[in-house]
């Protein structure tokens, strides 16, 4: 089965302000180093240019209310009830062409889903998706569209059982609030805890309501969890629920910005502990759908992503340039001859702090949602 790409140069080229952290044009970089890693020309690979969701998909995840405002905000009207509704703000400013590059965003999403439901696929990536943190009524964290919900939420009501792993280092606070009291979804969450970083949830006591209890997992670390802390909670917790809960499709959100280079948070991830986390996915997958969320050093979130693509299509990077006027084909950013970082472990109280807490919180899991899964 085929591994696709969803890719369209019209959305790499959106820019939300000139000063905005989040930069669609990661995908032109991803698509870059793809091609000078060999990583795109395989036969059973293929590059989709996604088309725009269907609008009446939207209210899987939104209000008829929202989606007014939005599409009234994209067209340069302004309410009071847009800034209330998270529109016009400084995480989700109002820009020419917004519906337009969400429709499309969360249609390579949706359109990810069927191909892998349809048995078209085994792997795709929508590395401009995964805005998990837009709710369903209000923007939210650079935000607009939840194409996880969308696309999740349209599986469930066609009779799949879906699964959430959220790698980004901030929580998937959109995605959590759409399942919380669902059984039909499992959402696993690891990221900064919500004491240090937006949006100021995501707590291991959160694990669900109604039918939902259990099936909502949150892994909070400390800020400065390194490779070796992060790799033990995942390793503890995702392999053992996913075993458990059989899911027909799992969506991968691997947003790069717990790499202990982004600029937003404060984890200290290499591409270790990074590419640990993609080969655990890949390993206990049936089908995936990998999004991109966030990652705000563009160039090392793209270097990551490439990574990423290379494990999920079992493939090993390989630079025919380096060495070519210095390695530096990529240009002067930080890192660019390279894909793969040295490895870094932290040491001293703040390491010994971020491991008991991981281990407090690992046992706080195994005791209180474990059982509903009836794992021992």
């Amino acid at each position: 089965m085929k591994n696709i790409l969803m890719y369209s140069d019209e959305i790499s080229r959106v820019e939300y302000d000139p000063n905005h952290p989040f930069k669609p044009g990661r995908g032109k970089h991803l698509m870059e180093l793809l091609k000078r890693y060999s990583l795109i020309y395989e036969d059973n690979q293929q590059i989709i240019t996604p088309e725009p969701l269907n609008e009446e998909l939207l209210y899987l995840a939104h209000t008829r209310y929202y989606i007014d405002l939005f599409k009234r905000a994209d067209e340069g009207e302004f309410r009071l009830e847009m800034l209330e509704a998270g529109l016009g703000t400084g995480d989700n400013p109002i820009f020419r062409g917004m519906y337009r590059f969400s429709m499309i965003t969360a249609g390579g999403t949706h359109q990810g889903a069927m191909m892998l439901m349809n048995d078209e696929a085994r792997f795709v990536f929508n590395p401009i998706g995964g805005f998990h943190h837009a709710g369903k009524n209000h923007a939210g964290g650079f935000c607009y569209i939840n194409d996880i919900v969308i696309a999740a939420a349209d599986l469930v009501r066609k009779g799949k059982r879906v699964a959430y792993i959220d790698i980004d280092v901030h929580h998937g606070n959109g995605v959590q609030n759409a399942f919380y009291r669902s059984n039909n979804v499992l959402t696993i969450s690891i990221h900064e805890s919500g004491r240090t970083l937006y949006p100021w949830s995501g707590f291991e006591n959160e694990t669900g309501e109604g039918d939902g209890f259990g099936y909502n997992v949150n892994i909070p670390l400390l800020k400065g969890t390194d490779d070796e802390v992060y790799v033990y909670a995942f390793e503890s917790i995702v392999p053992p629920l996913i075993e458990s809960f059989k899911p027909d499709i799992v969506f991968a959100q691997i947003g790069g910005d717990a790499h202990r280079e982004d600029p937003l948070a404060h984890f200290r991830l290499t591409s270790n502990g990074y590419k640990k986390a993609v080969r655990i996915i890949n390993d206990i997958s049936p089908k995936i759908l990998a999004i991109g969320g966030g990652g705000y050093n563009e160039y090392k979130t793209a270097a990551l992503w490439t990574l990423a693509w290379a494990v999920f299509c079992g493939l090993e990077p390989c630079d025919h340039y380096a060495g070519v006027v210095g390695g530096m084909m990529y240009g002067p950013e930080a890192h660019a001859g390279r894909l793969e970082d040295e490895p870094f472990v932290a040491n001293g109280v703040d390491k010994d702090e971020s491991f008991a807490h991981a281990r407090d919180v690992v046992a706080y899991i195994k005791k209180n949602v474990f059982p509903v899964h009836g794992i021992r």
